[in-house]
């Protein structure tokens, strides 16, 4: 039987707004222990943001001119295979789960890991930086 996304995904998303700065942005990821952080503009999903992008960053910058965008999201009703595919197929560390327009979680490797599913792929960085390559 296929492992479905929704039982798989990461519940405990960790969101920042745009509006941040990166150095408070590094402090959420270091106190919540997360590698990518989940850019909400009210309830929309905006951007990602990950410890790559973190550690890139100049003093002054704001999340929004950090995050890539735009985000691709995978439902929660799709395969778990289907989610490591796009990780690997964008070259990406992390995808939202979303349905309607609502964040329900997201998927990494520790996730895909934990469902048995192997990464395919081998990353070199989280992802491509600032809206090049499409990202979760």
């Amino acid at each position: 039987m296929t492992t479905l996304v929704s039982e798989a995904m990461n519940r405990a998303v960790v969101t920042v707004p745009p509006d941040m700065s990166m150095s408070e942005a590094a402090e959420v990821a270091r106190c919540a222990h997360a590698e990518h952080l989940v850019v909400l503009d009210g309830e929309d999903l905006v951007g990602i943001v990950c410890t790559c992008d973190i550690e890139a960053s100049r003093a002054g910058e704001l999340v929004c001119d950090c995050m890539t965008v735009p985000v691709m999201t995978v439902r929660p009703d799709a395969p778990i295979e289907e989610a490591a595919n796009t990780l690997a197929d964008c070259d990406i560390g992390c995808v939202p789960v979303a349905l309607g327009g609502l964040l329900l979680g997201t998927v990494g490797d520790a996730e895909l890991a934990r469902a048995g599913v192997g990464s395919c792929r081998e990353r070199k960085h989280c992802h491509h930086r600032r809206g090049n390559v499409p990202h979760a």
